[in-house]
């Protein structure tokens, strides 16, 4: 079944290529009717039809080519008849010799026929393997198409890639060119940080020199602060015992007084405002020598407030020592000497 429908694929495809052509040479409709009914009877031996017309030319009503096929029929068999007209041959003779004319005509035009089939079937066949050949080159082309797409999409990817490559390597050229100019700047910045590194090194020593002298100073000060107010200190209590004792003193003696003044107390009225006098001048000194008391306590207060402050700043000027060397790198970090004062108690 798959040969004989390719031969008639082939068949239709050269017989609508042959009305194409009748179809340009042959404009008006029933002529080129008439001519298509002459195509598909003599030379592909095909008995025309009006629908096979109709579906092959598409043009005019449907009654054009049975008009049209009805007169080919007519002519044909006007063309078929073999007619002789001889005088002197009798009527029977003629018709006689007219039968085996038209015999003959038959037979010969069924031969041509058959050779006709012959050669359309040798043809068919030869255009089956020209098909044939035709779709084995179109395949090839097909195949050599898609070689020639598969390699040159092989040669876009490489381009691409090569074209990828290059840039990559043209970015790490950048890079590189970036790293070196970073690396350079680095360079430049450690030598200027070294520098600047070198400067602070030498001001921190000048500082911390410097802050060394001003806690000797601040400490010597503090001590000599310490050591005034430790021997007021030492004065303010001997003078508060020597107060005391001088109270105790006059108290001994205010008791003694007393003591003689109860005694004496018959002894009469001079006795008594001498004795008054006495008192009231012990109560005067007793009075100057409590004030002298508050005035030593009050000295004692200013002078504790003095070594206090002294103190605060002592410890501050430790704090400040103890900042100082806090900023000293570590290798270079200096022992910190740490001096409390405890003030004497009172």
């Amino acid at each position: 079944m798959p040969s004989e429908a390719a031969p008639d694929a082939a068949l239709q495809a050269t017989l609508a290529a042959d009305v194409a052509t009748l179809r340009a040479q042959f404009p008006e409709t029933r002529a080129l009717y008439r001519e298509v009914c002459g195509l598909l009877f003599f030379r592909y031996g095909i008995t025309p039809t009006a629908n096979k017309l109709y579906g092959l030319v598409r043009k005019g009503s449907m009654g054009t080519p049975t008009e049209v096929l009805a007169q080919f029929w007519q002519d044909l068999r006007g063309k078929m008849r073999v007619t002789i007209d001889h005088p002197g041959l009798p009527e029977a003779l003629k018709q006689i010799a007219a039968d085996a004319v038209q015999s003959i005509w038959q037979a010969a035009n069924e031969a041509a026929t058959g050779e006709l089939a012959a050669l359309r079937a040798e043809a068919r066949l030869q255009a089956s393997e020209a098909e044939a050949q035709r779709d084995q080159a179109r395949a090839a082309v097909v195949v050599a198409e898609q070689q020639t797409a598969a390699m040159q999409a092989e040669f876009d990817a490489a381009q691409r890639a090569r074209a990828a490559l290059q840039g990559e390597l043209d970015a790490e050229r950048q890079a590189h060119a970036a790293a070196r100019a970073r690396q350079e700047e680095g360079v430049r910045q450690a030598e200027a940080l070294e520098r600047q590194l070198q400067e602070l090194r030498t001001q921190f020593s000048m500082d911390l020199e410097r802050t060394r002298e001003q806690v000797a100073v601040a400490q010597e000060r503090a001590s000599a602060t310490e050591r005034r107010a430790l021997r007021e200190i030492d004065q303010e209590r001997t003078l508060r015992q020597k107060a005391e004792q001088a109270a105790a003193d006059l108290r001994t003696e205010l008791a003694a007084v007393q003591a003689r003044a109860q005694d004496a107390a018959v002894a009469g009225a001079e006795e008594r405002a001498r004795q008054q006098a006495e008192r009231e001048a012990l109560s005067l000194q007793l009075a100057e020598a409590k004030q002298a008391l508050e005035r030593g306590q009050a000295v004692q207060d200013e002078l504790r407030a003095e070594l206090e402050a002294a103190l605060r700043r002592v410890e501050r000027a430790q704090a400040e020592t103890a900042a100082t060397r806090r900023l000293v790198s570590p290798r270079r970090r200096a022992p910190a000497t740490r001096t409390k004062f405890k003030p004497r108690p009172a």
